[in-house]
């Protein structure tokens, strides 16, 4: 039923209304062999959307092909060449809010596939391009599915991504079609996949190569010719049994059905922890409906989609989903006049673990990366890193060894600036020291062209200081990648006091290109995200100064839905990093509490965290476990009876509102989405919430003044609210509406 998490246009409202006059979005054309094609094309849109006015189109010609007697065979493509349709009206999702509208919503759907499940000729969909949610839903309601392999086809259910389920049928008619096992696959996980593998798993009975760009029609037309003849018919769908025969004996009986769903539940509560109620409820969709009719397994689908749709997950990561969708459409500059560059050819300045994991990135994304450091052995280093990453890609089956080869073959290194000035772009990620940047950078201008941008990775030093010894400081920008680099969506793109609008459009194109989730943000220390996580972190280290223990605090908010607590995150980034980057902040904002001791204690026992083996946990065995060692160290009374997990949750979480809505006083960011966004995909911060800013509107934002004020009066002054909160509290506003 819902819309893809990567088509651009998914999102998009319709621009018409019931009461205007549209161009329609079907046309039916009959072929002489008595073939005939629907073509589905919504115009004015780049992909094809289910809204209702395209779904009360399609369901008054699937009335007037019920009553043809000269059609012998229909086929359903789409007229535009990388898109079959991308889903439902997610705008409409998002605007239902009681389960009984969310309910007959489904019901309506379902109806309208049934008719064409019901015609009474044989029905083909032929897929090129996107096929998600009700996308699919819809080729499942057809007899027969050919899809041609192209870099745009993606087949799946992504719903669960949105918090619902499948609600136009999917969770029926696949489990039916594909096996049981299969079908969990795709729908608990909302994975898409390519036409080979669709082909593979059986939801797509014919798969065509590449090369038949151009003759996908002409393909389609053989293929519903031939399945007009019984035995061919037969053929294809015996194929199906023939697929499904390795999972027969498991999903023929009770016993064997109850284990695989009762392990499914377990997988799913396990990646879940609980907070997302749409895989479970799936889940019970399929369980539910195996054994019983089609009809009142629709039924029993339509009710669950009703009860997910409402939940305040769903609208969050609707929310979320919109917000994605306008920075994906985000040139990173208020109407920008400048258009990107093209970025092929890439340097990159500094070796090591980091600047491998970049190298990796680009080579996979088939851009030519010239890495140079000042050491052989960092070099080694470097190509080691991308080495290792690229063959966790092939060991997990999602790129082949020859792809691999490939992208490291697109890898190149050197101890000096040899064509160099062949780059396009340079990435900087060399050591965190503003005197060295500035001296690398001085040095480089010299050998590129230029046009060349020059970009640097520092996750906490000023872009306008690092660009200020360099001659053209315009084409200086801060290009912010996150650890480990190759799983990190999130980038931040400084914009320094020069830098100017191309050369920002570009790196935020540049990013895209890269498959990033980039966000603009001003020069200031800490930018946005380790800004926000400064006091985050330092207030996990003043709850173990008050007496907390390590695993309380950081169980809290993995409890909350973090990925893991600020004390494990401190060891994940480096101690030594923390301990960095929180003397930046504090002399950058020297009314701000100072450093808890603990940090201090830490970085002076030469305690580096995960990369050293030891932080606050330990690190070396197949499990990180707490250090005892670490409350000696720190001489630790444990007072824990007295903190609740929420008291542990707020101090947490508030502090970190606190400095976000800082960040929106001071325009750190453009828009308040890029908070949410970048915290999100930057730190983790449990999507299910829809972001920081979006949590804190849910909670009331009178409700969070009254927190904080009773926070402060326990704690100090760091937690008093700031002034915008207060002002829009008081104007019952929202954080998200500036």
């Amino acid at each position: 039923m819902a819309a893809t998490d990567n088509e651009e246009a998914a999102t998009k409202k319709s621009k018409t209304k019931t009461s205007e006059k549209t161009e329609p979005a079907f046309t039916l054309e009959l072929k002489a062999s008595g073939v005939a094609f629907l073509v589905i094309d919504v115009k004015g849109e780049k992909v094809n959307i289910l809204s209702s006015l395209v779904m009360q189109e399609l369901d008054a010609m699937l009335d007037q092909l019920h009553q043809r007697k000269d059609v012998k065979a229909l086929i359903i493509l789409s007229g535009k060449p990388d898109n079959f349709i991308a889903g439902a009206d997610v705008n409409e999702i998002r605007n239902v809010v009681s389960p009984t509208e969310g309910a007959e919503k489904a019901q309506l759907g379902q109806a309208l596939l049934q008719k064409i499940n019901e015609l009474p000729f044989p029905v083909i969909a032929a897929i090129q391009g996107a096929c998600v949610g009700g996308g699919l839903e819809l080729a499942l309601a057809c007899h027969f599915r050919i899809a041609r392999v192209h870099p745009k086809t993606r087949i799946g259910l992504p719903e669960v991504k949105l918090g619902i389920l499948p609600g136009f049928g999917g969770t029926q008619r696949l489990p039916r079609l594909v096996g049981i096992k299969r079908a969990l696959e795709l729908i608990l996980t909302g994975k898409l996949v390519d036409a080979e593998k669709a082909g593979q798993m059986g939801i797509v009975d014919k798969v065509l190569p590449i090369d038949h760009h151009g003759f996908m029609k002409a393909e389609a037309e053989e293929f519903a010719v031939a399945v007009l003849q019984k035995f061919k018919r037969h053929a294809y769908e015996n194929k199906r049994n023939v697929k499904r025969l390795q999972s027969f004996l498991l999903e023929s009986n009770s016993y064997g059905r109850n284990f695989m769903f009762e392990q499914a539940r377990k997988q799913a509560l396990k990646t879940t922890r609980g907070h997302y109620p749409a895989p479970l409820k799936a889940l019970e969709a399929v369980r539910r409906g195996i054994g019983i009719s089609l009809q009142k397994g629709l039924e029993i689908e339509a009710q669950l989609l009703g009860e997910l749709i409402a939940t305040e997950v769903c609208k969050n990561l609707i929310s979320l989903y919109s917000l994605t969708e306008e920075l994906r459409k985000d040139t990173g500059v208020e109407k920008a006049k400048s258009e990107p560059r093209e970025i092929k050819n890439v340097g990159l300045l500094g070796a090591g673990v980091m600047g491998g994991g970049i190298a990796q990135l680009l080579a996979f994304k088939g851009l030519n990366v010239r890495m140079k450091d000042i050491d052989q052995n960092a070099l080694d280093l470097g190509f080691s890193r991308a080495e290792q990453v690229f063959q966790k890609a092939v060991d997990r089956r999602k790129l082949t060894k020859a792809k691999m080869e490939r992208g490291m073959s697109q890898i190149t290194g050197t101890l000096d600036y040899r064509n160099f000035d062949n780059c396009h772009l340079v990435v900087e990620a060399i050591v965190e020291n503003l005197e060295v940047k500035q001296a690398v950078f001085q040095e480089l201008e010299d050998e590129v062209d230029d046009k060349t941008i020059l970009a640097s990775n520092t996750s906490s030093l000023s872009i306008s200081d690092i660009g200020s010894k360099v001659k053209k400081s315009e084409r200086v920008v801060g290009f912010h990648f996150f650890n480990p680099v190759h799983r990190m969506p999130l980038v931040e793109i400084i914009r320094g006091d020069k830098t100017s609008d191309e050369t920002v459009v570009t790196a935020v194109a540049f990013a895209k290109q890269l498959g990033k989730t980039p966000i603009v943000v001003k020069n200031s220390p800490g930018f946005l995200v380790n800004r926000i996580l400064g006091p985050y972190i330092n207030e996990g280290a003043l709850l173990l100064e008050d007496g907390a223990t390590i695993e309380e605090i950081d169980r809290a908010m993995v409890n909350f839905g973090m990925p893991m607590g600020p004390l494990q995150l401190l060891d994940e980034v480096g101690i030594d990093v923390g301990h960095k980057v929180a003397h930046i902040l504090q002399e950058a904002f020297p009314d701000r509490p100072a450093p808890s001791q603990i940090l201090e204690i830490m970085h002076h026992d030469g305690r580096l965290g995960k990369k050293g083996g030891k932080g606050f946990y330990l690190y070396g065995g197949k499990k990180s476990t707490v250090d005892p060692d670490v409350y000696q160290l720190i001489k630790h009374v444990n007072q824990s009876s007295k903190f609740s997990e929420q008291d542990v949750q707020n101090r947490l979480v508030f502090i970190m509102l606190k400095e976000a809505v800082l960040c929106l006083e001071e325009k750190i960011v453009r828009h308040p989405r890029d908070v949410d966004t970048g915290l999100i995909f930057g730190t983790g911060f449990p999507p299910f919430r829809g972001g920081l800013l979006r949590h804190a509107d849910n909670l009331g934002l009178d409700k969070c003044v009254e927190i904080m004020r009773e926070l402060a009066k326990l704690y100090g002054e760091r937690f008093e609210p700031p002034k915008l909160l207060l002002e829009r509290a008081e104007k019952k506003e929202t954080l998200r509406e500036m």
